[in-house]
Order: structure tokens, then C-alpha cells, then sequence
């Protein structure tokens, strides 16, 4: 019986070792700012992460993944307790099943769960390639800019037709860290489709903090008198191999449906919107983009520091020399600093407006992309303010 009970415990655990798989992906940035726009102070900031999926089997896989942020490591010496923040930006666990000519998938997770932005949903329901604007590019992981964040601890359903580009889902959460320190429970629906000439991934849903105290600030049970509507879109018309298309990101997080004393007004300042039209001529490409940004998501990506502005980007898609895969190209961006795009006045053009321009390159590196990127705010430069020039040096890779 022992002899038996090993054999088949043996046999067990060789088949799971033997179907195991492990990918992911990480990556890292140093920023270099110079602290003075004449002479040299320079400060130096890390931010990085680390994520994976380990497939266990056909039906079952986990995830996992990190981030960090650092403030001044040349100021607070390398050696030294430098100030960071370090998150675990998504743990879970999904379990996969096709029946009924369809792919059914249950997740449970804690952190972040394929954020409208991240296009994490879109990539592995429906195998699409990523096809987000190079203004958002940022080495946080699912901690960077989204649309939409789906945060918490929850679970989500989704089914993913066999024989149409059709994702549909059910996402129910429960967030600690919203914006009136309230936990909030989150219920979500979601679709996804990816077609030759149109890529799309959207949620909607309602949002109802708990409260524990009524209007009289007595202790209550539980105690829901507000909703809210939240809602996020990530689509692409056209290809990255169309002449031109459009692409286009928008949403918001809070719009009362059900009001009360205690309820967050809705701000238009806190509208998503970024509105890019792409245009491909051979190998080069051209970019528009207009952005207003909500401030709680800027500071995660290379380039967006202002909250609403515009960009043009120039560049070639590929050039190659060595057998490697080169780009390079120029952002020139204007920006205007602390506004939205609801309280620009006509002064803001001369007091706020900020003037970028930002030669970039990547380059294939050991199986990664070296992504190398300068900044000089002609602005700041005119006006001897810090920080008129950066230079951000970062490295992703596949593992």
C-alpha cells in the first residue's frame, strides 16, 4: 500500500513540474533631473517592477507582481535609508475551462486585476497585441497610468467565445483605498473585442462606499445611501499597420447616481481623456495626441508631468544595424502645469504653459528594449527654473 501511495504521489508530482511554465516581465528606469537650470545639481530617482504568471497546469495559474518608486538617491546617497515606496501591485490566482464553445475563466485577486489602460484583459482573453500611446509608457507595471483602475480584493468571471474576437465579464471587488478612505464595493461589467480594423476594451460599473455612521454620525451596521458610476474605454480604430487610425483612452471614476450628504461630487478635472490620431508612412510614424490627465495619475510615466496639454511625435519605427531592431524619433509637447482642461484662462498660455522637446531611442538589448530619452523644458530653461532637463534611461525585458 505504502509502495503504491508513493508510486502515484511520484507520478503526481512529475506531471505537474512537467506541465509547470513560468513568464513574465520586468524592468527599470533611472531618472537623472538637474536640479538647477544653470550649473549642475543633479538628483537621481529609481522606479521599477517585476511580474509573472506560473502556470501550474491547462486549467490553473497564478500571479503575481511588484513596483517601486524612490525619491533622491544621489541626495540621500546610494548607501543610505532613501525614502521609496514599494507595492505589490497584483496577487492572483485563475482558473480556466473551455466548454460550450466558449473559454470560461475565474480569477481571485488582490491589487490591481487588468485595469482599463493596462490592456492586460484584451491581451490574454483575446491574444492582441498592446497597442497603448507612448506618452502613457511608464516602468510601474499595473501601477502605472490607467484609465480605470480595477483595485482591491475580489474575483472576476470572464467568457471569451471560440469562434468570435468576443470577450464578456463580471469583475466584484471590494476597494480600502478609495478617495473618502471608505471601503467601497465595487461591481463591474466588461467587453472586449479585437477585430482587423477595431480594437476594444471597456468597463462599467457602480461603486457604493460602506459607510458604518449616518448622517447624525451615529454607528451603524452598515450603511449604503450613495452610488456611484464609473466607467473606462481603451479602443483603437485601425491597425498598427494602417495607414492612419485613431486611438483613443477616456473614463471617469466618480459620478453620483445616488447622492447624499457624504457623496463626492463629480469633477470634470477628473475625466480621462486622451485622444491620439496615428498616421504611418513606410516606416515612419506621426502622432497627435491631446491629454487631460487627473493629477492623483501623473508622476507614473516618462513623459506626462502636466495634467492636460498636447504632444506631436515623430519618429521611425524601425531602422536596423547589427541585426538589431533601432527606433528614434522627438516628442514636442506643450503642457500646462496644475490645470485641467475645465480652468485654463487665457493667461495660463504666458504663466503655466510649459514647452517640451524630447529626442528618444530603444534599442534591442539582450533580448530586452533600451529605452533612452532626453528632456529639455525650454521653458523652465527661459524662465531659471530647476528641472529643465532630464534624462530618463530605462530597460524592459521578457523573462
Amino acid at each position: 500500500m505504502k509502495k503504491l501511495l508513493g508510486t502515484t504521489l511520484f507520478l503526481l508530482t512529475s506531471n505537474l513540474f512537467a506541465s509547470t511554465f513560468f513568464s513574465g516581465e520586468g524592468g527599470g528606469a533611472l531618472n537623472f533631473i538637474n536640479n538647477k537650470a544653470f550649473g549642475f545639481d543633479p538628483a537621481m530617482t529609481f522606479s521599477g517592477f517585476l511580474g509573472g504568471q506560473l502556470t501550474l497546469s491547462n486549467s490553473l495559474s497564478l500571479q503575481g507582481e511588484f513596483s517601486i518608486q524612490t525619491a533622491d538617491l544621489i541626495d540621500n546617497g546610494i548607501t543610505k535609508e532613501a525614502s521609496s515606496t514599494f507595492r505589490i501591485n497584483e496577487i492572483s490566482a485563475t482558473f480556466t475551462k473551455t466548454f460550450a464553445g466558449a473559454t470560461h475563466t475565474l480569477t481571485f485577486f488582490k491589487g490591481y486585476n487588468e485595469s482599463i489602460g493596462s490592456q492586460k484583459f484584451i491581451q490574454r482573453r483575446l491574444g492582441t497585441e498592446k497597442f497603448s500611446s507612448i506618452l502613457t509608457e511608464n516602468y510601474l507595471g499595473q501601477n502605472g497610468i490607467s484609465v480605470y483602475e480595477v483595485f482591491g480584493t475580489g474575483g472576476s468571471y470572464s467568457l471569451t467565445l471560440r469562434d468570435k474576437p468576443l470577450a464578456l465579464g463580471l469583475v466584484v471587488s471590494r476597494n480600502n483605498e478609495n478617495t473618502e478612505d471608505v471601503s467601497q464595493l465595487n461591481a463591474d461589467l466588461r467587453a472586449a473585442t479585437s477585430t482587423r480594423f477595431f480594437t476594444m476594451d471597456f468597463l462599467s460599473g457602480l461603486g457604493a462606499p460602506l459607510y458604518t455612521k449616518n448622517s447624525s454620525d451615529e454607528d451603524v451596521v452598515l450603511l449604503i445611501d450613495t452610488l456611484y458610476l464609473h466607467t473606462g474605454i481603451d479602443f483603437l480604430l485601425g491597425n498598427k499597420y494602417s495607414t492612419s487610425s485613431l486611438f483613443c483612452q477616456c473614463g471617469f471614476e466618480y459620478f453620483p447616481v445616488k447622492s447624499s450628504a457624504k457623496s463626492k461630487s463629480h469633477e470634470w478635472a477628473d475625466t480621462y481623456i486622451l485622444i491620439e490620431p496615428r498616421f504611418k508612412f513606410g516606416d515612419a510614424r506621426l502622432q497627435l495626441s491631446v491629454f487631460n490627465i487627473p493629477k492623483n495619475k501623473l508622476g507614473k510615466s516618462l513623459l506626462l508631468e502636466e495634467g492636460v496639454g498636447g504632444d506631436f511625435a515623430a519618429f521611425v519605427e524601425t531602422m536596423y544595424k547589427n541585426h538589431r531592431n533601432y527606433s528614434a524619433g522627438l516628442h514636442c509637447m506643450v503642457g500646462f502645469e496644475g490645470r485641467q482642461f475645465t480652468n485654463i484662462k487665457d493667461g495660463d498660455l504666458k504663466d503655466c504653459m510649459n514647452m517640451k522637446f524630447c529626442p528618444f531611442t530603444k534599442l534591442e538589448a539582450d533580448n530586452g528594449e533600451l529605452n533612452i530619452m532626453l528632456q529639455a523644458n525650454v521653458t523652465k530653461f527661459a524662465d531659471s527654473k530647476p528641472g529643465a532637463f532630464k534624462l530618463h534611461i530605462g530597460y524592459k525585458k521578457d523573462l
